[in-house]
């Protein structure tokens, strides 16, 4: 390699990465490590693991992860815009409180020039998105390499992961569905961990999981909740909360305050829950309250579409301010709070996708949540930005909500040092 011109060395170098890279996958995610297939998701699914959950044979891999790291770029990312730099410029800080989706499994299209000119906050991926682990890596890289090439921070990438039907990339895990009745808070903790493994290996950072519902039957989460004890729900969720922790990667516990209940999922339409608010901070609240603060609290926290008796009948929670207030105050909620999917959300509300993002912003979400077409996402970039410029959406509501995400992506890179968050 020492006859080789420099132009030609990288160029082997990176070919042997690859190389190494590909068949790591393979191991990692076709075969498990271990000749069996591997968990497909932290929250409620995966088979019974030995304890350590693969990660001998990620330590094993490290150098070569660590290599595919550099190539998505590292460094760290500018500090969240004060109140003031997002008053004199709301055109970026704006684009940066969006979690935007987009169709395809290539690296390039359209989308790619988009994210070019508009430094979004997080992207999310789902299974348009996913044909096997080598592809995923490969898309996760060209996301990060975009924005930074741009001068951007690069986005959280973020998956819904729960498990089976309700997991984004569901052939990690052929056959990996367990009974919930029969899991033991150490299994869920182990099937966590192992999915942030794959997860993170993938250059995914944040999953819109473990989903933290108290199942009705014959409700929604009939077949997708824990449980239909809120006790059990919370230790599994106290438990998966842990085990992605332990990989670096975040959870986001979600739907606030339970859609258990509910008379439908909120994704189809109106979904009224008739519980009194009584009911709901004695019974669906309660996993959320034990991961709301203090150690083991989770770092973001997805609320909900439906619409509750509880507070007026009529507005979303994720675009309700006491159902923010609910989080915030009384359960002492710091982290950040990502919306509901606003597209779905103006199935509720009959309203556009703009006013949905303005009124999350302003009940106090954090990440707002646009996964559809570029259309809807320009819309609802245009409503906030416009309300940022006229004073109806405070800068200073801006700027904390960009401080908690700063916080966020900050933990997603796998940062060591203590992440305060406000």
């Amino acid at each position: 390699m020492s006859a080789l011109p420099p132009r030609g060395r990288l160029a082997v170098l990176a070919a042997a990465v690859a190389l190494v890279l590909g068949g790591a996958i393979y191991l990692l995610f076709l075969r498990g490590g271990d000749g069996n297939p591997v968990v497909e998701a932290g929250s409620r699914f995966g088979n019974e693991e030995r304890r350590g959950g693969g990660g001998g044979l990620l330590e094993a891999l490290a150098p070569v992860l660590a290599a595919t790291q550099a190539a998505r770029g590292g460094g760290s990312d500018p500090a969240a815009p004060s109140a003031d730099e997002v008053a004199r410029a709301p055109a970026d800080a704006v684009a940066g409180l969006f979690m935007v989706g987009f169709a395809g499994t290539q690296p390039r299209g359209s989308f790619f020039e988009r994210l070019g000119a508009r430094p979004y906050g997080a992207v999310l991926l789902g299974r348009e998105n996913y044909r096997e682990p080598s592809q995923l890596a490969a898309l996760t890289a060209r996301i990060q390499k975009v924005a930074r090439g741009a001068g951007h921070p690069a986005p959280i990438v973020a998956a819904q992961q729960e498990g089976d039907a309700f997991s984004a990339f569901r052939n990690l895990a052929p056959d990996a569905q367990v009974a919930v009745g029969r899991r033991r808070v150490d299994e869920i903790r182990a099937s966590a961990r192992a999915a942030g493994e794959q997860l993170r290996a993938l250059g995914i950072g944040m999953t819109l999981a473990p989903n933290a519902d108290v199942a009705v039957a014959g409700g929604p989460a009939d077949g997708r909740a824990f449980s239909d004890a809120a006790g059990r729900v919370t230790s599994a969720v106290r438990a998966s909360v842990d085990g992605y922790a332990r990989t670096g990667v975040a959870a986001a516990v979600g739907p606030f305050p339970g859609d258990g209940a509910a008379s439908q999922d909120p994704a189809v339409g109106p979904a009224p829950v008739g519980l009194s608010l009584d009911q709901l901070r004695d019974g669906d609240m309660t996993p959320f309250a034990a991961v709301a603060s203090g150690r083991g609290a989770a770092p973001a926290m997805q609320m909900s579409g439906a619409i509750y008796v509880a507070f007026d009948s009529v507005t979303p929670a994720t675009l309700l301010s006491d159902a923010v207030k609910e989080l915030r105050e009384r359960l002492g909620f710091a982290g950040a709070i990502v919306s509901a999917d606003l597209v779905s959300t103006t199935a509720t509300t009959g309203g556009s996708v703009g006013e949905a993002a303005v009124a999350a912003l302003k009940a106090g979400v954090d990440v707002l949540l646009v996964p559809g077409g570029p259309a809807q996402q320009d819309a609802a970039y245009r409503a906030v930005v416009a309300a940022v410029s006229s004073h109806a959406v405070p800068a200073d509501r801006v700027a904390s909500a960009l401080r908690r995400i700063a916080a966020l992506r900050r933990l997603t890179r796998g940062a060591r040092e203590p992440i305060r968050i406000g």
